[in-house]
């Protein structure tokens, strides 16, 4: 039996000075990077993360930031938890 736990994708646009900052959280949160475009001074990053990991992340991302991230979630399914 495999324990799941469920998982959000998450699409976050930031500066391209705080992109690497970010990507490192999210690494940190147990996120998988599946992409990330660069659009006139801002980066765009797509990764699935686990849902525990994505609650305060709002107020990590603008502290990161300086105030200027956003991110979306959506749900994505479930994985299995570690």
């Amino acid at each position: 039996m495999v324990l799941l736990e469920p998982v959000v994708e998450v699409t976050v646009t930031v500066p391209e000075d705080a992109a690497g900052g970010v990507l490192g959280d999210l690494a940190a949160r147990r996120g998988r990077i599946s992409g990330s475009t660069a659009r006139g001074g801002t980066v765009v990053i797509s990764a699935t993360v686990p849902l525990a990991e994505v609650f305060g992340y709002a107020t990590r991302l603008r502290s990161r930031t300086q105030g200027r991230g956003t991110f979306t979630s959506r749900p994505a399914g479930y994985a299995p938890a570690p």
